[in-house]
């Protein structure tokens, strides 16, 4: 069952685009993929992914609304009506956020990679609907759809980078001799 937020447009935004993927993966008992699936009547669709892509985008939904819960605690402590007992959670409250926050990360990097491991295969969905997800961010320039992408798919993209950089991805490369 679909947990509903409807006092934050975001996680709501979130819930909607959960339904989707999990209706997208019904349609994936048929041997067919399905191409692009509308989402709540907008007219812009959502590209189809694969099934261990709709998981990795579902777990990162998950983590988004975990980045998202622990970030509003912090902004209810710097409230001028928040309590002494609020304020002093504000270093637990903190710790939660960053904690919430690499697994945001850990999470979109996996997708990242994921979109990558599809493109070396000739695949488009994943890159598809990571283009259509910040597009829709810019669409109805959420603060929450921002977010997921400047706190979690672009660093996910950096550590990416730095890995290939490293050559993190260079397997028996260097021990291979002349």
């Amino acid at each position: 069952m679909t947990k509903i937020n409807h006092n934050r447009p975001t996680l709501r935004l979130l819930d909607n685009y959960r339904r989707e993927l999990r209706s997208q993966a019904r349609e994936y008992s048929t041997p067919e993929t399905a191409s692009e699936i509308s989402v709540s009547g907008r007219n812009k669709k959502m590209p189809g992914v694969s099934q261990s892509a709709q998981e990795i985008i579902l777990s990162m939904f998950d983590a988004a609304g975990l980045y998202l819960e622990a970030f509003s605690k912090i902004l209810k402590t710097l409230s001028l009506d928040a309590g002494k007992s609020l304020r002093k959670k504000r270093t637990s409250f903190q710790k939660e956020m960053e904690d919430a926050k690499s697994h945001l990360i850990e999470v979109c990097v996996k997708l990242v990679v994921e979109a990558l491991r599809e493109k070396i295969e000739g695949k488009k969905g994943v890159v598809e609907w990571l283009t259509w997800f910040q597009d829709e961010a810019q669409r109805t320039n959420d603060y929450g759809l921002l977010d997921i992408l400047e706190v979690g798919i672009k660093p996910a993209f950096q550590k990416l980078d730095a890995a290939i950089e490293e050559g993190a991805f260079r397997q028996g490369i260097s021990s291979a001799g002349p």
